[in-house]
């Protein structure tokens, strides 16, 4: 059982091996989704592949909110059942990946002219039940909500201070890193033998008497192309299935509705939340609500939720999206955001299901799907991070019943981040990278990253302390970081490390690509590259960082990478 570390060096061989041995399951997409049902079939001892056109969560589940929650807003729409699954996922979670998802206070603020004032409180009462109930009441530490003063409201939150607040609800959530969260999902399905390779696109379905039984695959880092043969194929693209499912049935209507959400970040002394997020109810009139997220030393600000119809590759943020978002934080907070503000923002799209008859995005279902095609293909999508999990088990419970075979799912009981307690692994890794020269809060940046394999990064720098640099001023991730990724976690390009691994891409206006060439040089090295590779590098993850801030553009002179 299990697999060679999730190297960069491993890469093609697992390729090739996805392409002669006889799978399974061969699942396209490894999102939350796609990569919660290679852990989930191949726990249950079924042979699998996971492919990805792209990097690992490159799609939208990098793209979120960083949140694991209940849905708390999705009570406005009765939508009771979807909640309590999500808080149930949401306890789950906390107990399975305990240095990734981490219990948030969250603040419901609320003014004289706030409707359905007399509802909050009942809404809240009813999310606690939610999690009281999930694992008879031993999920994790969320706190139960209660009414706080405006006094008490602005000392957990100072951006609050001049918003004529009333008083506030404060509730408990979860905050996690979404890509990291994706890639230990894809680590523990290696553990149990999974295959796993990223920028591995499939660019067509081979059929065989009508039904679906494998891919063409095209390698789009060498250019290459294989096949790959499953008795099952799982098309679990998120806003990309429409496109896989036309491989199958040309012509097919759509089934996702893709849903823009856009978020920014600013320095958090802009927009200081000292000790809970802020869930912002609409003051706009359009009925959307936001939420403010304290992020280490920047706040998250977003989302948005529009239709979108346009190009799914290449999401930009545009001069409206910018616009929206910080009105939607001046008009509560009063702090004067302005574009000179923000550091860094992303753009995704969420599949959400096309509901016949629907008016507006707060009419489209959050709910999943999954869709058997007449060839075979199972088609997942809809959903949220947070039910990555159930989505995973409805795909392979249906595997398994096709097989005429029994085996349970068993997700609910597999650790994603090892089994120490995260207070013994932080004071353990304290005192190893103080001793290193490293700061407190780089350790605690490791034990958040990596859980149990930090030691690794730091065994890293004990054997060559120049990969104790850190890489940028705006967060504290080191260079050593960067040669864990390429040999454990799975990173083929500086963007894989500092969009995905890191989020320094998100972090600062520069996003630090003042250390991108010493990076690159980093990967070079370990996959025996030049450094004319390195500096192809380091211009493919500035145009891209320029293509995601779209109108907010990135302010580095074009000499920049050469200097690094």
């Amino acid at each position: 059982m299990g697999n060679p570390a999730f190297s960069v060096l491993t890469r093609s061989a697992e390729l090739a091996a996805a392409a002669t041995e006889e799978l399974d399951v061969l699942v396209v997409g490894m999102g939350a989704t796609g990569a919660g049902v290679a852990l989930d079939a191949a726990s249950r001892g079924l042979r699998v592949a996971v492919l990805d056109m792209g990097d690992l969560a490159s799609g939208t589940s990098s793209k979120s909110s960083k949140l694991v929650h209940g849905g708390l807003r999705y009570l406005e729409n009765y939508e009771f059942g979807l909640v309590r699954e999500g808080v149930m996922e949401r306890q789950l979670l906390l107990k399975l990946a305990p240095h990734l998802v981490s219990p948030m206070d969250f603040l419901y603020p609320v003014w004289q002219d706030t409707a359905r004032r007399r509802l909050l409180g009942l809404g809240l009462t009813t999310y606690d039940v939610f999690a009281m109930a999930s694992l008879a009441g031993r999920g994790g530490a969320t706190r139960r909500h209660t009414k706080v003063s405006a006094e008490e409201a602005v000392g957990l939150a100072p951006a609050l201070s001049e918003s004529g607040l009333a008083y506030a609800y404060l509730y408990g959530d979860c905050a996690t890193d979404d890509a990291r969260l994706v890639l230990a999902v894809v680590q523990a399905a290696r553990r149990f033998g999974a295959l796993a390779v990223t920028h591995a696109e499939v660019t067509a379905l081979t059929t065989e008497h009508g039904r679906v039984v494998g891919a063409t695959v095209a390698d789009r880092l060498d250019g290459s192309s294989v096949q790959v043969r499953a008795r099952h194929v799982v098309n679990a693209t998120g806003v990309w299935v429409d496109r896989l499912q036309a491989f199958e049935e040309p012509g097919r209507e759509a089934v996702v509705q893709p849903s823009k959400g856009v978020h920014v970040v600013v320095p958090r002394e802009r927009l200081p939340l000292l000790e809970a997020s802020v869930l912002l109810p609409s003051k706009q009139g359009d009925g959307r609500s936001m939420f403010a997220i304290p992020w280490g030393r920047q706040t998250i600000l977003g989302t948005t939720d529009t239709p979108y119809d346009g190009a799914l590759d290449g999401l930009s943020l545009t001069r409206d999206d910018l616009d929206y978002v910080l009105a939607a934080g001046n008009a509560v907070f009063k702090q004067g955001l302005s574009e000179e503000d923000v550091l860094g923002a992303w753009a995704g799209v969420r599949p959400l299901i096309r509901t016949p008859g629907s008016e507006s995005m707060s009419d489209i279902s959050r709910r999943h799907t999954l869709v058997e095609g007449t060839g075979g293909l199972l088609t997942i999508t809809g959903g949220k991070l947070t039910t990555y999990r159930r989505m995973a088990k409805d795909v392979v419970d249906r595997i398994v019943e096709r097989d005429d075979r029994k085996a349970r799912c068993r997700t609910d009981e597999i650790p994603l981040s090892g089994t120490r307690p995260v207070a013994e692994l932080l004071a353990e890794t304290t005192v190893a990278a103080t001793g290193l020269g490293l700061s407190e809060e780089v350790a605690a940046s490791l034990v958040r990253q990596c859980g149990e394999t930090a030691g690794h990064v730091l065994s890293l720098v004990e054997a060559d302390p120049s990969l104790g640099a850190l890489l940028s001023p705006d967060a504290p991730h080191i260079a050593a970081e960067v040669v864990h990724a390429a040999r454990s976690e799975g990173a083929s390009t500086v963007d894989d490390v500092f969009s995905r691994r890191m989020r320094l891409s998100l972090r600062s206006k520069d996003a630090a690509l003042p250390s991108a060439l010493l990076a690159a040089r980093l990967l070079a090295r370990e996959t025996r590259q030049d450094d004319s590779w390195a500096l192809g590098q380091v211009a493919a993850y500035a145009d891209a960082v320029r293509q995601e801030r779209g109108v907010l553009g990135l302010p580095v002179g074009d000499d920049l990478p050469a200097t690094g």
